[in-house]
């Protein structure tokens, strides 16, 4: 008896774990780019049409989640210069497929310590074909140079 009601109990896990992953991957759309990111290595580097910053960044951690449907998820941790500074007050994300930059989050808050998040849904074409998602800080004059991007 003991057997079986372990049995049915695994069972039963097991059959709600399927049903909350497949539940999650209709609400959401499929998952396309699940990554981490990298600082900007040289200054001024072009990717998929958008300029870098003017110096190097470093960043302590960063993660992009891009699904089918277009929702986009970013987080950067201790996106900095080599001073551990971050002199830039505001930011965004940008979405590139095939390289080529198709959509951009609203502008978020970009801390001084170089931490910022993006929560969004943008518009993605259909296919996107080799996702690349930036993280692009934008000045008080308006500038944009991405910092951070995925895919290294």
């Amino acid at each position: 008896m003991t057997r079986f009601l372990r049995l049915v109990v695994a069972v039963a896990m097991l059959g709600a774990l399927v049903v909350g992953n497949v539940a999650s991957t209709i609400a959401s759309g499929p998952k396309v780019l699940d990554a981490q990111m990298v600082g900007i290595p040289t200054a001024g580097l072009v990717l998929d049409g958008l300029t870098g910053g003017g110096v190097p960044w470093i960043l302590d951690s960063g993660r992009a989640k891009l699904f089918a449907d277009g929702r986009l998820d970013v987080e950067v941790e201790g996106l900095v210069l080599a001073t551990n500074h971050n002199p830039v007050a505001n930011g965004l994300a940008v979405v590139a497929c095939g390289n080529v930059a198709v959509a951009q989050s609203e502008i978020v808050p970009f801390s001084p310590t170089g931490d910022a998040e993006v929560e969004t849904t943008v518009s993605l074409p259909s296919p996107c074909l080799a996702p690349a998602v930036f993280f692009v800080g934008v000045t008080a004059s308006g500038a944009q140079r991405w910092f951070a991007v995925t895919g290294f």
